[in-house]
């Protein structure tokens, strides 16, 4: 069986992994809260220890494997800690509110031969696995939104540092956007060479954006627009706005309801396909807390990991740069 560790616990993602670590029956052999607000109560849930930080938590128990969680400005500490402790980790995106501690991290992990899984979940998802059904996919362009629930809603889970930039390095963008930074990575397969961004925050007046949209160019000629807010009205079973649509070659996909249709040029004219797909995005962690076990059981590498998290990162980065200066494109190296 393996033991497990939960790390900084004060963070509204620790619920979805839950589920699928109990359906596991891991050994939780401690669970660590600086905050101590939800922890005690959590500890207590699966029969185990809290302790003060994830240093205090290694000192006295040693996990097979560890969830990290926690603010996004402590996350490179924790994550240092785990590889000088050589203890293999899952780490919840972004890993960090700069890209030069990802990479610093990146570079320490590979030294280490080091087991790190990143949470980039789209890439577990229904529209990853539909957009590659027919093979390698070359993307001519896509564009992404996902206008996410007001900042209220973390006000009310106790992640009220979720609002301050200097703590979580931005807002939606660098929250939920980066899943579909690191999807048009994936989907490129080639480096980004341009980023422009605009951003508001008049909505709420917070130190982070509100809304932002951006545009990345690839060096394959590739074009994809991002559009993330925290905007939307969300309510019980309505609490977000997710749709895409994508260039492939000669397809042309696009979500709609409950599903994806796939329009496609054929040699008598135009063909339409709708594929059935779960847009929705919890079940997705699941999967992922699935993954990790087995790839750490297999010693296989996870879906992602520093090297792709601190690349997100570095576009995150000139994505709020370029919105800072009024939309300036910034050129990156592919």
């Amino acid at each position: 069986m393996i033991k497990v560790a939960l790390i900084d616990t004060a963070h509204w993602h620790v619920p979805l992994y839950l589920d699928a670590l109990l359906k596991a029956q891991v050994e939780f052999v401690g669970i660590s809260d600086p905050t101590g607000t939800a922890g005690p109560a959590l500890a207590q849930k699966l029969k185990t220890k809290c302790f003060a930080s994830c240093e205090e938590l290694i000192a006295q128990v040693r996990p097979d494997l560890a969830f990290v969680f926690g603010r996004h400005i402590d996350m490179p500490i924790s994550a240092n800690l785990l590889l000088d402790h050589d203890i293999p980790f899952a780490i919840e995106k972004p890993c960090g509110i700069r890209s030069v501690d990802v990479k610093q991290l990146a570079k320490k992990a590979a030294q280490k031969q080091a087991f790190v899984a990143v949470p980039f979940i789209f890439r577990l998802s229904d529209t990853m696995r539909l957009i590659r059904s027919g093979g390698p996919v070359k993307i001519d362009h896509a564009s992404f939104r996902f206008i996410a629930g007001p900042p209220s809603r973390y006000k009310q889970a106790g992640n009220l540092w979720m609002l301050q930039r200097e703590i979580a390095g931005g807002g939606p963008l660098i929250n939920v956007g980066v899943h579909m930074v690191d999807l048009f990575r994936s989907l490129s397969e080639s480096g980004i060479v341009a980023v422009s961004a605009f951003a508001t925050s008049h909505i709420n007046k917070l130190s982070i954006e509100d809304f932002i949209a951006v545009t990345l160019q690839s060096d394959s000629g590739a074009v994809g627009t991002i559009e993330c807010g925290y905007t939307f009205p969300s309510a019980p079973g309505m609490q977000r706005d997710f749709s895409f649509s994508i260039r492939a070659s000669d397809r042309f996909l696009r979500s709609v309801d409950k599903g994806i249709e796939v329009i496609k040029d054929v040699r008598a004219g135009v063909e339409h396909e709708f594929v059935a797909a779960d847009f929705e995005l919890e079940p997705c962690y699941s999967k992922f807390v699935e993954h990790v076990l087995d790839a750490f059981k297999k010693g296989r590498p996870a879906i992602a990991n520093f090297q792709d998290a601190a690349g997100v990162l570095e576009l995150v980065e000139a994505a709020y740069t370029s919105a800072a200066e009024g939309g300036r494109t910034i050129r990156l190296s592919a």
